[in-house]
């Protein structure tokens, strides 16, 4: 059969438009059929939208980098009224210039964070033969100040509570 120049064959086991929606159907359910045979699997764990142990380097919002920021300059301007050399600043990095004079204080360097969600990285070394404070002892003080509870930089115990 021809229609406007087009051959349209009819074949006597076809049932048009409305045969390929009840074989699509058929076959819709039957895959919904197998789906729900199966049985199920255990659900993923979720991720907590807040970490389980509060890292005090870390800071979520722009808000509190800013203040953690702010809290880490004191504690580098405190740290050198204390008699610790000056930190220089290279970008995010706060550092004891190798050139500084010989101390018993430790050496700093503090990588500042960047934006929300970083973090800020702290390091110390001493270069002397002995410091007059470990760099754990260092990085609770440190830690101190970001939680805007200072401590004093001394070898007395630093709590936070």
């Amino acid at each position: 059969m021809f229609l406007s120049g087009k051959a349209v064959l009819r074949h006597p086991g076809n049932c048009g438009r409305g045969g390929i929606r009840a074989f699509l159907t058929l076959a819709l359910c039957a895959f919904l059929v197998g789906c729900a045979g199966q049985t199920p699997l255990p659900a993923a764990p979720s991720m907590p939208s807040v970490p389980l142990v509060s890292d005090v380097q870390h800071c979520l919002s722009r808000a509190e980098c800013s203040t953690k920021l702010s809290r880490t300059l004191l504690f580098v301007f405190d740290y050198a009224a204390a008699g610790a050399p000056l930190v220089q600043r290279e970008g995010p990095l706060l550092f004891t210039p190798v050139d500084a004079p010989m101390s018993d204080w430790p050496a700093l360097t503090i990588r500042l964070a960047e934006a929300e969600q970083s973090a800020f990285a702290f390091n110390a070394q001493c270069r002397a033969t002995a410091c007059r404070l470990t760099v754990e002892q260092l990085l609770q003080i440190y830690h101190s100040y970001l939680a805007d509870q200072p401590c004093a930089f001394s070898v007395a115990v630093c709590s936070l509570e």
